[in-house]
């Protein structure tokens, strides 16, 4: 009997120790009655919600179990539904209290509120970790602001020069003692926000906590960022994390591997995989843009050059927009006289290869759907070089 006693003891608390159970609770003042707010993990991906909760009487709870394709504990930006604005803490297993103020601004001209989260988290050590690294962040926010103010005078002086559209102007004032010290301040600036956002990741290097302050960090990652991901313990790549940040250096997949599947839609509803796409082709430049980017229709005459020289040796460019207007869409593809398959992004294409920026481009292999070159390196005159190579015998 005591034997079978001490086995469920035992059994409980392994139990307890592997729970991914867990509870926050808010009080807060500033929200509406019937206000949602979501409990979302933190990346630079669209994710869903682990979970909702209403406000009343500026209360709300959130209660549940984090399933197991997420980590445990998760880094998470408690925020209102449909809306800017996040307070960002570590949801780990157990009882969090969140009090404080939340402040709404807005909405902008698109319609979307901001909110502003003066809180305060309870019941989670590994909150008061990332707090810390959060300081570090803020006192680089101090010093930006510093600077700025210090100088506003020429940089006032500057903006109005560019206003009004005089050359002679601008390139006076930037020959200044005065914005000669800004411009000073600026690359210092930018040199200890490498330093501090380097070194944060540096000393976390060995666990999940290494990307997911990357993640924190850095708004968006790129093929530059590759010795960033070298650089974190087999440990740490393997992690939540760590996975998702190689996704998004390499979104469309590592140079010779597989790329990302993708689909999209024509205009007679017809479905179209990224199979369908390279169908007969030998290679596949998918070019990600927008009417309103310039450097994507900067980017169009030497993809036009290169599609007329081997358009009849294999080659097929794939345009999808990002555009949330079609008709903007539509028209800059009628005066740019675009002759390649050119489609909308309603399918979620550009989540695929995790676009956080465009132009976005990535050359392919058509024939096994392998990745060539993405990036810089899929542009301008490193793109008419590898054509050259590959299709110009």
């Amino acid at each position: 009997m005591k034997n079978v006693l001490l086995a469920c003891l035992l059994c409980m608390l392994v139990c307890s120790c592997n729970s991914r159970q867990y509870k926050v609770e808010g009080n807060v003042t500033g929200l509406d009655d019937g206000t949602v707010v979501q409990l979302v993990p933190m990346s630079h991906d669209n994710e869903s919600p682990i979970a909702e909760a209403t406000v009343n009487g500026g209360k709300f709870t959130f209660k549940g179990e984090i399933g197991d394709s997420l980590p445990m504990p998760i880094c998470v930006n408690l925020m209102v539904k449909d809306a800017f604005g996040a307070e960002t803490f570590m949801l780990d297993k157990g009882n969090i209290t969140i009090d404080g103020k939340v402040t709404k601004e807005g909405p902008n001209q698109d319609g979307v509120y901001n909110y502003n989260w003066d809180v305060t988290v309870k019941g989670s050590p590994l909150t008061d970790k990332l707090n810390g690294y959060k300081q570090r962040r803020d006192e680089l926010d101090k010093l930006f602001n510093d600077y700025h103010e210090q100088h506003a005078q020429v940089l006032q002086q500057l903006n109005e020069a560019r206003q009004a559209k005089d050359a002679a102007r601008e390139q006076q004032i930037m020959a200044t003692e005065e914005f000669k010290a800004f411009d000073k301040a600026e690359k210092d600036f930018f040199a200890k926000v490498e330093e501090t956002y380097k070194g944060i990741v540096d000393e976390n290097k060995d666990t999940y906590w290494g990307p997911m302050m990357a993640i924190y960090l850095w708004t968006y990652f790129s093929a530059a960022d590759k010795p960033l991901y070298d650089s974190l313990s087999p440990e740490a790549q393997q992690s939540w994390y760590g996975k998702k940040m190689l996704d998004e250096i390499m979104p469309a997949g590592d140079t010779g591997q597989k790329a990302k599947t993708l689909t999209v839609k024509g205009d007679d509803g017809k479905e179209l995989a990224l199979e369908d796409l390279a169908k007969g082709k030998k290679l596949l430049l998918i070019d990600f843009w927008a009417s309103w980017c310039g450097p994507c229709r900067k980017e169009i005459p030497n993809v036009k050059k290169q599609y007329e020289l081997y358009k009849d040796k294999g080659f097929e460019v794939v345009s999808i927009s990002i555009d949330k207007n079609e008709a903007a869409w539509r028209k800059a593809v009628e005066q740019e006289q675009l002759q390649w398959p050119n489609f909308l992004d309603t399918m979620g294409a550009a989540d695929a290869y995790k676009v956080r920026s465009i132009p976005a481009m990535f050359l392919l292999d058509a024939e096994n759907l392998t990745v060539i070159a993405s990036g810089e390196d899929a542009r301008g005159e490193a793109l008419a070089q590898k054509l050259a190579e590959l299709l110009g015998k």
